[in-house]
């Protein structure tokens, strides 16, 4: 009994000894856990780099439908900024339509407003307005195709739209004096309606941003002759939106190419902008949208 008191006082340290030493060789694994879940929280840092898109993957048709591995392939590839570059100017009666047939006044405001303003940016070496009655599939790879026929880099698609909130004011109470329809102005000619500009990289089919600009028409006047009174009223609005509408696509076009210009470090070609699923923030790292320009 005494023989085995001592042998068990005798091996108790070694054996404490023994469990401290396993606690401590158990540990680093536990430590290290968390830095490989930090790591996995930032794939796109081990990701190499993608190749940018060198021809459209969309279907050459009107709907211009992808494939899954094709939508992934395009959202992870980085944009091929060539700029200066020669883009046209073409007036479409619905956004991304070509089919549909622009109206005269659409026609005049697209190439003599709002393509005239923006001569002049020197990212655009040459400005010209393009005709949709080309042939074409329709669509945006219609819009493609036309675009190879006057061999332009870029597309500015222009439309606008109007709706219409003519109504009667207080000045109406005299219609039933008869002279009062020729002399009150009791209608109010209103509308609302927006100009918008598309800028498309006819390369790869991608639409690299879209800006809009508000129209407002509201103004009172005679019954007769009011119909016509709109008309002229709102084409002097979609001029001033359209040249408005011009200001803002150099300020959008310019944006993209300085952030392209600080991203891509002393290389001095290709200019490329990061993939839209990868960009980050110049300076923080933090995974966010493009530092486009805000209106």
């Amino acid at each position: 009994m005494i023989a085995s008191n001592r042998l068990a006082s005798t091996f108790a340290p070694a054996l404490a000894s023994l469990a401290l030493l396993a606690g401590c060789g158990s540990a680093p694994p536990m430590a290290a856990e968390p830095h490989a879940m930090a790591g996995a929280a930032r794939p796109e840092m081990a990701m190499p780099s993608q190749p940018a898109l060198e021809r459209s993957y969309f279907t050459r048709d009107v709907t211009g439908a992808l494939t899954e591995q094709d939508l992934q392939r395009v959202l992870e590839a980085p944009i091929d900024l060539q700029l200066p570059a020669r883009i046209g100017v073409i007036p479409l009666a619905e956004p991304f339509d070509p089919k549909g047939a622009p109206s005269l006044g659409l026609r005049n405001t697209a190439s003599h407003h709002f393509a005239k303003a923006l001569a002049g940016n020197p990212n655009f070496s040459a400005v010209t307005d393009i005709s949709t009655d080309l042939p074409n599939v329709g669509g945006i790879e219609g819009l493609r195709v036309i675009a190879a026929r006057y061999r332009l880099r870029y597309l500015v698609l222009y439309s606008e739209r109007f709706e219409d909130s003519t109504h009667l004011n207080g000045w109406a109470w005299l219609y039933p004096t008869v002279i009062g329809m020729f002399l009150a102005p009791g209608v109010t000619v209103e509308s609302h309606g927006i100009a918008q500009a598309d800028f498309l990289d006819v390369r790869t089919g991608t639409i690299l941003f879209s800006v809009t600009e508000p129209l407002r028409v509201s103004k009172k006047e005679q019954m007769i002759g009011a119909a016509r009174s709109h008309r002229d009223e709102q084409g002097k609005i979609a001029a001033d939106g359209a040249r408005a509408l011009a200001r803002r696509v150099h300020v959008q076009t310019n944006a993209l190419v300085a952030f392209a210009d600080e991203t891509r470090g002393a290389q001095p070609k290709p200019r490329l902008l990061p993939a839209p699923v990868v960009a980050s923030s110049p300076g923080t790292g933090v995974a966010s949208e493009m530092g486009l320009a805000r209106p």
